[in-house]
C-alpha cells in the first residue's frame, strides 16, 4: 500500500476531502508540481517515475488527514 500526502490547499484544488473519506483520479506529475513548498525525496520517488499517468487515490476514515493511497495508476491520454 503507497500513500500520499496532500496539504489542505492541494485538497481545496483537487476538490478532495482533507478529513474525511475520498477518492479522485489525478495525473502524477500535476500532483507534484502542485505542491507550493515542494515534495520530500519519499513522494518523487513514487510521483516522478508515474509521470504523467493517471492515479487513482482514496482516502479512508482512519487515514491521517491529507494522506491518500494509491489504489491504481492507468496512462494518460
Amino acid at each position: 500500500m503507497i500513500q500520499i500526502y496532500l496539504d489542505r490547499n492541494q485538497c481545496e484544488e483537487f476538490s478532495l476531502d482533507y478529513f474525511e473519506e475520498d477518492s479522485g483520479s489525478l495525473r502524477a506529475d500535476i500532483i507534484l508540481s502542485s505542491k507550493s513548498s515542494g515534495y520530500d525525496t519519499k513522494h518523487r520517488e513514487i510521483l516522478q517515475p508515474l509521470g504523467s499517468q493517471i492515479i487513482n487515490i482514496a482516502r479512508i476514515r482512519n487515514d491521517g488527514p491529507g494522506w491518500y493511497t494509491i489504489t491504481k495508476t492507468a496512462e494518460a491520454n
